[in-house]
């Protein structure tokens, strides 16, 4: 059995009087415990108060799919009263650091004690007040740095495409200028009337598949150059098939080729189109590389609008910009299966926000509705005035959220997710900016097929 004395030099019982203390010391039982034992995991229900007599605890919480060290507890020192307090199940998972000792006091005790000693009680509310404001405030970091973890990797993968494709097409564009300039040389050798390279020139302005060619499907289009192909091969122009294809993209058949192939010899005409043929490669190739460079310009530019890197905290801002730098940025999620429909109103005077607080907030309102609906539906962002509020909705065709669930959406670490798969701090992270930092209104309505969160921003600002 446990020494008084043991329990009269532990700053939880120093206190108590001997009566107390002779009551408490029957109550409670005495278990060794190993370095690396698990005391009590993560969800589960605990039906003891833990008070460490000898030796070191730590204390660990699941988020996506690792362990975060969020409370470390060295004799004499104690923990557990959250989780009975609240009767809510244990909000991590417990190892033994060291070989010790720690003593279990029962729920029905423990709950007596807290009754019988003001000092106890005091000790165990105060505790629990700093340690819960300490694992919010790490899980909250914790949250932050992970969902810029997430956003830096699907950046990184949507930068990466058109970043490849960029290099792929720099390497076929060497090629085809180094083509280009043999054509070059022979078009000039040939000697070709000033007419018909007029005529030329003018095809070989045509773009890539901007013409009726583009709205031609691929077997089509193939059966198209198989033909000009073997028009090409019987008018003397050697490998026809590798020219034929990039002729046809932009719209170019035999009809139009036809008045060359009747003003020109067999050799003008062969480098009349190998000269062709490169000018149009080579000015796809372009097309491709602008394209590609737009692509990477624009995703960068919304993730510096998305940051307002290089801006004050506080800025007047278009919460439609907002809005949308966060669809590009989360592309890489939203294109797996889900369809963004926009209802704008345009009208919307510019507000003096805390923008990148606020694109935060649309990112989790996002990130929500997809996982709703298993990735894969449709999305619905609506913004509107009334009265002095600005309002944006956010609403999916997932499955509803439970009747049971609703009044507990905005607490902090509820999460309907299996432990490890979020912190159930995103939300609330969300909530306090919205309602907090910005004055506003953050609301929810639901029902299967259809939950719409609803932000209200006053049109005149009041950040906190």
């Amino acid at each position: 059995m446990i020494q008084l004395d043991e329990l009269r030099g532990h700053p939880l019982f120093k206190d108590l009087s001997e009566a107390l203390l002779q009551w408490l010391r029957e109550q409670l039982t005495e278990v060794s415990i190993a370095a690396g034992e698990v005391l009590a995991r993560e969800g589960e229900t605990r039906s003891h108060f833990y008070v460490v007599l000898q030796g070191e605890v730590a204390a660990t919480k699941l988020s996506r799919g690792q362990q975060i060290p969020t409370s470390r507890f060295i004799a004499p020192s104690y923990f557990g009263a959250v989780s009975l307090l609240s009767g809510t199940p244990a909000p991590g998972t417990l190892k033994a650091v060291t070989d010790g000792r720690v003593a279990l006091l029962p729920e029905r005790a423990f709950r007596e004690l807290l009754v019988g000693s003001e000092t106890f009680c005091r000790l165990i509310f105060h505790s629990s007040f700093d340690r819960l404001m300490n694992l919010e405030a790490t899980l909250r970091n914790r949250e932050k740095l992970a969902a810029l973890g997430t956003l830096a990797a699907g950046l990184a993968h949507e930068l990466n495409n058109p970043a490849a494709a960029l290099v792929r097409t720099a390497d076929r564009a060497v090629d085809a200028l180094a083509t280009l300039k043999v054509a070059h040389i022979e078009l000039r050798d040939s000697s070709i009337p000033v007419d018909a390279m007029k005529n030329l020139e003018g095809l070989g302005e045509r773009q890539g598949l901007t013409n009726v060619m583009s709205a031609i499907d691929a077997l089509k289009r193939n059966q198209a150059a198989d033909a000009l192909s073997d028009w090409l091969l019987a008018q003397g122009v050697g490998k026809p098939w590798l020219l034929a294809p990039c002729l046809v993209s932009a719209g170019i058949l035999q009809e139009e080729l036809d008045p060359l192939a009747v003003t020109l010899n067999r050799e003008q005409f062969a480098a009349a189109v190998h000269w062709l043929a490169s000018t149009l490669e080579l000015n796809a190739l372009m097309e491709d590389i602008r394209v590609g460079s737009v692509r990477i310009s624009g995703i960068i530019r919304a993730m510096k609008s998305y940051s307002h890197m290089d801006q004050s905290p506080q800025q007047e801002v278009d919460i439609h910009e907002g809005i949308e730098d966060t669809l590009i940025i989360m592309q890489h999620r939203l294109k797996q299966g889900v369809t963004v429909h926009r209802e704008y109103d345009h009208s919307l005077p510019h507000l003096s926000v805390y923008g990148s607080e606020l694109n935060q907030v649309w990112t989790n309102l996002i990130d929500n509705a997809i996982d709703a609906m298993s990735g894969k539906g449709e999305i619905v962002v609506r913004t509107y005035r009334e009265m002095d509020e600005a309002v944006v909705e956010f609403t999916d065709n997932g499955t509803g959220i439970a009747d049971d669930v609703m009044p507990h959406l905005f607490e902090p670490f509820f999460s309907t997710k299996p432990p490890g798969q979020g912190t159930g701090l995103g939300l609330d992270i969300s909530y306090q900016t919205v309602v907090n930092r910005h004055r506003g209104a953050l609301l929810v309505s639901s029902r299967p097929g259809q939950t719409t969160f609803q932000v209200r921003l006053p049109l005149v600002s009041r950040p906190g």
